[in-house]
């Protein structure tokens, strides 16, 4: 696989998709730097990693809704991490309900989490990444960043989040065209978490609902094109 033996970063990576990416990208021989709002969240996934491929995953501590805090993080990942091959975008604020229901401080972490938090970090990360003679930035954006989508249970910050993500890609897409940076993007509807330690993690479903192994699995597809392919948007629901 074009993963195995390069490095990347994953945010939101302590739990659900990101912690499943994670250790899959690990199975593949990826060397890793996790990153969640405390290091310490990450600690079950890295021991994980740890047990079952002998890697020593990064930590770093990123709290994407605060943007002092992702700016710490990119300068950081900078720094230390000069080997760095890409970055995968999963960590975000899910916010149901509608928006009488939702609170200021809520809508303000959202919106940051995915949209602000992502811009920092990746800003941080493009001197890095441009060094390199084949990078990737990759986003995990949400069918509720499609114009026009019904909410289907997404709030309208979230929407509002997701659609400003998905901008974020297109922009990033034509700025970074002419470098080795390649930006691509996967839009998953809703899903269901199997951890990917669980047997049923092998087991291909019988209904016809969306896990994070088909996101993965998506994602990886994305990554492992030649360097020529890059898909923009890959749509699964």
């Amino acid at each position: 696989m074009r993963v195995s033996n390069r490095k990347f970063a994953i945010t939101g990576a302590s739990r659900g998709l990101g912690a499943a990416l994670a250790i899959e990208m690990a199975r593949f021989g990826t060397q890793l730097v996790l990153l969640a709002r405390t290091s310490e969240a990450l600690q079950d996934v890295a021991d994980v990693i740890l047990s079952e491929t002998g890697q020593e995953v990064g930590v770093v501590a990123c709290d994407l809704a605060n943007s002092q805090s992702a700016s710490q993080a990119g300068a950081k990942l900078a720094a230390q991490h000069t080997d760095l091959d890409g970055l995968v975008h999963n960590g975000a604020m899910w916010l149901p309900g509608p928006m009488e229901d939702v609170s200021d401080m809520d809508i303000q972490a959202c919106v940051a989490s995915a949209a602000i938090g992502s811009l920092i970090l990746t800003r941080h990360l493009l001197p890095v990444l441009k060094a390199r003679e084949n990078a990737d930035i990759h986003t995990v954006v949400s069918t509720s960043g499609i114009p026009n989508r019904p909410l289907e249970g997404a709030s309208v910050p979230f929407t509002a989040a997701k659609s400003a993500q998905a901008a974020f890609v297109h922009g990033l897409a034509q700025e970074l065209e002419n470098t080795s940076i390649r930006v691509t993007s996967v839009f998953p509807g809703d899903f269901a978490d199997v951890p990917a330690t669980d047997p049923a993690w092998n087991t291909p479903s019988s209904d016809h609902a969306l896990s994070n192994r088909e996101i993965v699995n998506a994602i990886l597809f994305i990554l492992n094109q030649p360097r020529r392919v890059s898909v923009r948007s890959l749509v699964i629901q």
